[in-house]
């Protein structure tokens, strides 16, 4: 079933795309990934942890809270406009990238997509209800996105960009970004 999946992303990523059709893909992304997924993330973490609603702003829970959403939201940006600049294209699997990004944040890490949504999905869960939800969110996150990036993404980012791909692969760290590189001076 994952091999048929992976094939029909490859149509996907044969076809070219208008820039207001991929524009329109990140605005159907931003909906799913920072405003539904994080409500049934919330709901789920809500239920898991007995949490509720905090009453109250201003407390240092909600300082930190709101550094993660910023922090996350800033990752996010910054890897979605390298996708639109650099590869031409969009994170969604309709209008992928035309090219193999290895700069930006992608320098660092091969998903700050994923990195940039957990920790906007930490905060956010902190903020509407309180650090153990925000915590559960996180984890859902890490583990949904790292299982869809390892089977999923990238056999189809292998297939489409082949050795060029693995080198990358084999260099970049898959989540943890690094900043430094070996051997450089």
């Amino acid at each position: 079933m994952l091999d048929k999946y992976i094939g029909v992303l490859l149509q996907y990523a044969r076809q070219d795309r208008t820039p207001a059709y991929r524009l329109f893909s990140i605005l159907a992304g931003t909906a799913v990934f920072l405003a539904l997924l994080p409500g049934l993330l919330l709901a789920i973490a809500i239920w898991l942890t007995g949490s509720a609603i905090p009453a109250g702003p201003g407390t240092a829970r909600n300082t930190l809270a709101l550094f993660f959403i910023v922090s996350g939201l800033i990752l996010l940006a910054w890897s979605v406009i390298t996708q639109w600049m650099i590869g031409s294209g969009t994170p969604a699997p309709m209008a992928p990238t035309q090219r193999l990004i290895v700069k930006g944040p992608y320098r660092h890490c091969r998903n700050p997509i994923q990195l940039g949504a957990i920790i906007y999905y930490f905060g956010l869960g902190t903020l509407l209800a309180d650090l153990k939800a925000g915590l559960v969110m996180f984890l859902l996150a890490l583990a949904l996105g790292s299982l869809y990036h390892k089977y999923v993404e990238e056999k189809e980012l292998l297939l489409r960009f082949g050795d060029e791909y693995r080198a990358y692969r084999d260099r970049t760290p898959f989540l943890l970004p690094r900043f430094w590189r070996s051997g450089r001076k």
